[in-house]
């Protein structure tokens, strides 16, 4: 029988490489093994498979054909004989299935180690504790009091663009070179008294509002697109190298989490402590 035929059984050109009889053989014995196909064919099939691919990577000689072989006297006979070399090869795939099962729980045991035991899981282990630390801050700066610091309206564009909650938004410089985008300017913030005092959090010395202080009541402008704002979604993404380390298990999710905790976290939280030189803020708790 020539190779071409077992070529074809594997649904490969003639003259493929081992590398792809190989990819192809593992791909197909996933499909139509036994255990895995409930059709009638499937064990057929898979003996098929078994056969072409050894013979394909010279590990069993091609069949030769010794011309007419003469039927068995007893029939009964031949069928125990086709049954036991079924199951036979049956016996080698489930074998084959096996190794290949162990090589696979192996390579990911040891992909596994390398996560967990390496600088990489170290450096998540570190920003798991500045994240809890970042998220607490956070958190204390919606009931901690505020700083206020006077400043003037040097400039502004009224009505300039449209912000994060739809709002018309207006852009407002000051005379300490400040730039805030604010919320439904009125005439009164930049007309009649250009004194503001800037309303900013506690730790992190995010603007929140801007007051124009008036003779009979005070006017509150809101400060558009500030980390202030997107507080509530930083809170729960700074801890979740956190939940990476309790998370810690060989799932495709911890591999997921791992991936995120170490390139899209870390440098989430190195932009937020490095902006606003909210670094030192920190370090002063808020004072400076």
């Amino acid at each position: 029988m020539p190779k071409s035929k077992y070529y074809k059984i594997l649904g490969l050109p003639n003259g493929a490489s081992q590398t792809e009889i190989r990819k192809k053989y593992r791909k197909l014995v996933m499909q139509y093994h036994p255990d895995k196909n409930d059709s009638p064919k499937a064990e057929e099939n898979f003996i098929l498979l078994k056969d072409a691919y050894e013979i394909l990577m010279d590990k069993k000689p091609l069949p030769t054909i010794r011309g007419k072989r003469s039927v068995p006297s007893n029939p009964e006979q031949k069928e125990a004989e086709n049954q036991f070399q079924k199951e036979q090869r049956a016996r080698e795939g489930q074998m084959r299935y096996e190794e290949q099962k162990q090589k696979e729980f192996a390579e990911n045991e040891r992909y596994y180690q390398m996560m967990t035991k390496g600088g990489k899981w170290k450096t998540i282990r570190v920003s798991a504790i500045i994240g809890a630390l970042l998220s607490f801050m956070i958190l204390c700066d919606y009931f901690l009091p505020r700083h206020y610091e006077e400043d003037k309206v040097s400039g502004y564009c009224i009505n300039y663009a449209r912000g994060l909650n739809g709002s018309l938004i207006s852009l407002i410089k000051t005379e300490s070179e400040e730039v805030y985008w604010v919320e439904q300017v009125t005439y009164d913030l930049y007309g009649k008294n250009q004194k503001v005092l800037i309303e900013s959090s506690w730790f992190f010395h995010n603007p929140i509002r801007l007051i124009s202080k008036g003779k009979i009541s005070n006017s509150y402008y809101n400060v558009n697109f500030n980390m202030f704002m997107v507080s509530w979604l930083l809170l729960p993404l700074f801890l979740v190298p956190a939940f990476t380390i309790y998370y810690k298990r060989k799932t495709i999710s911890f591999t997921v989490l791992y991936h995120f905790s170490y390139y899209g976290i870390n440098l989430l939280i190195l932009f937020y402590l490095i902006s606003g030189d909210r670094w030192a803020h920190i370090l002063t708790f808020g004072l400076l």
